[in-house]
């Protein structure tokens, strides 16, 4: 089998004595990034356990020191539930010696902890599939290493015994243990002190859990399908449901014959405006404002974080025939990039362009198309981009568009509009045509 790479491009720091939850859809690489940090995967690169590059680390000493339990870990079914358990007191056994004090300690204190006790004499064989997986919990917990590794542990627990799991991760990490945990329950992996997010064998984020820029990143790689919301003081995942609602047969209105006419009493000034969500026509409504703009004789300038330089969609061939100047500053979509390095360079270079055009004051609207993509993966520092709409001249406006708009920009925007997506045509298999897609 030709050897092919899942990873790409990873660089994590865990931080010690905390729980950090790994996020993705399937097929990200999730799995193989946790077994790369158990070192049970080949891999280029390197790992380092507690300051330690961990390939120098003897087999004992890392075995003591990182416990590993996989995904659909299987183990002898003749073995009693104390025997697997006790397994995980190996590396700290001499060769052939019975177990000690100490060991029967750590086996009864794990399968307390794991609620497997009282099946102490059962064999593995008899178990259901969720009360196998607290048993090999068990067996982890045995090792009482400093960092515990676990793909997918919650895998048939009810949710009475993924909240015990819970309890046994915090008291981990109240002793100052590291967690690191590959979870498919998305609300529970939000009980994490930061998340790690995957998409396509590379991180797209890493953060706190209780950021928003966290959920916005995770609700990007699911696709706009799952959205975060505050729950009594906790934040939970809920899937967005992808049939439209039904809406009500049109009924006729009376036209109204009476308006109350609202006179604002600020002074006309530059204004922030976004253009976010997961619907179609962001792009589009910054467009048609610029249009308006440019008809009444108004500077413009508009700025294409994803689009290449030589680009020829719709409204390049259209600005350039009414003199609007457009520029494309990246190469194209992550998921298109063969040097993700190179467009992190092109979108901060483009944005050193973007920021001098706005501060410069000599345009009456700046367009920075689809740079929510570069904001989300780090590659401009979202702080730099506040400071330049805070500090910008008083008469200019700015149009940013982009899903997942962070909740930072979306606080400083004086409009913001969140744009739904109801239908798509793609869905029903109809293919991008030129003048609608591009």
């Amino acid at each position: 089998m030709q050897k092919q790479a899942i990873l790409h491009g990873i660089s994590l720091d865990i931080t010690a004595g905390k729980w950090t939850s790994i996020v993705g859809p399937n097929g990200a690489g999730k799995s193989t990034l946790l077994k790369c940090l158990a070192g049970v995967l080949p891999h280029s690169g390197s790992v380092s356990l507690l300051g330690q590059p961990l390939h120098s680390l003897p087999h004992r000493e890392r075995a003591r020191q990182l416990a590993w339990l996989g995904q659909n870990e299987t183990s002898a079914d003749d073995l009693t539930v104390w025997d697997v358990a006790m397994l995980g007191r190996l590396p700290h056994q001499a060769w052939l010696a019975p177990p000690n004090v100490a060991d029967h300690a750590a086996v009864e204190s794990a399968l307390r902890a794991t609620r497997a006790w009282d099946w102490r004499q059962r064999a593995l064989g008899q178990l259901s599939g969720g009360e196998r997986q607290r048993v090999l919990l068990a067996r982890a917990l045995a090792v009482q290493a400093q960092v515990l590794l676990m793909d997918e542990p919650l895998a048939n627990l009810d949710p009475p015994h993924q909240a015990d799991w819970l309890d046994v991760v915090r008291a981990l990490v109240a002793e100052g243990k590291t967690v690191v945990s590959v979870l498919h329950e998305i609300t529970m992996a939000l009980q994490a002190d930061t998340m790690v997010v995957m998409a396509a064998g590379r991180v797209t984020h890493q953060g706190a859990c209780s950021d928003l820029a966290t959920h916005r990143a995770m609700e990007d790689v699911f696709d706009g399908r799952i959205a975060v919301h505050p729950v009594q003081g906790q934040w939970i995942a809920l899937p967005k449901v992808t049939q439209p609602p039904k809406r009500a047969p049109m009924q006729i209105e009376t036209p109204p014959v009476d308006y109350e006419r609202v006179v604002p009493t600020a002074e006309r000034r530059g204004l922030i405006l976004v253009n976010t969500g997961h619907g179609k026509g962001k792009s589009t409504a910054a467009f048609g404002l610029a249009l308006r703009a440019h008809g009444r004789g108004k500077a413009v300038k508009v700025y294409q974080f994803m689009k290449v330089p030589t680009a020829r969609f719709g409204e390049h061939r259209l600005f350039e025939q009414l003199g609007i100047p457009i520029e494309g500053l990246g190469d194209g979509f992550s998921w298109k990039s063969k040097d993700l390095d190179h467009s992190a360079q092109l979108a901060l270079d483009g944005w050193a362009k973007a920021e001098a055009t706005i501060r410069a004051g000599e345009h009456f609207m700046v367009v920075l198309d689809e740079i929510m993509y570069p904001l989300r993966y780090g590659w401009i520092p979202l702080e730099t981009i506040l400071t330049c709409l805070r500090e910008r001249p008083a008469h200019v406006h700015v149009v940013l568009t982009g899903r997942n708009a962070p909740g930072e920009l979306v606080d400083l925007a004086d409009t913001v509009t969140e744009m739904t997506l109801v239908k798509h045509h793609f869905k029903a298999g109809v293919p991008a045509q030129r003048g609608i897609e591009d």
